[in-house]
């Protein structure tokens, strides 16, 4: 009976191969490029997770690692008076108070996907969220 549904099913392709004027090399052709379209998401897909870690950058200099484990606040203040603070809590972070005039920072909210970002440009500031390896190596983007 299974090879009844499956001859079935065969023939109903072989007979749509047939209406559209395909070769069967075109079908499989077709379908080798349909599998070669996801194998860039396969490849290159398996870095974007949570992570337990972040980096606080000012300028392209790292001020300071937060463990995205602990629940802290931290408050970042420079010579000009620009002032941050940055809470992390439930393996989130994120900046909750910034003197900044536009608080696009403030409005992003918790972050915890590797490669996502906070950016604060008034301040310069920038906070990433880092892979668990933290393999600077394999980092393609720098700021």
């Amino acid at each position: 009976m299974i090879m009844n549904t499956t001859k079935g099913k065969l023939q109903n392709i072989l007979t749509s191969i047939k209406t559209l004027r395909m070769k069967p090399l075109d079908f499989i052709l077709v379908i080798c490029l349909m599998v070669a379209s996801f194998t860039p998401f396969l490849l290159l897909g398996g870095e974007h997770g949570t992570s337990r870690q972040a980096q606080l950058r000012v300028n392209s200099q790292v001020i300071k690692t937060f463990d995205l484990t602990k629940d802290q606040t931290y408050t970042y203040q420079d010579a000009d008076g620009d002032i941050n603070k940055i809470e992390v809590r439930d393996g989130r972070i994120a900046i909750v108070y910034a003197n900044c005039g536009d608080q696009i920072c403030v409005r992003k909210g918790f972050i915890n996907q590797t490669g996502q970002t906070i950016v604060c440009l008034p301040h310069k500031l920038v906070i990433e969220v880092m892979p668990s390896g933290n393999d600077d190596e394999n980092r393609i983007i720098d700021y």
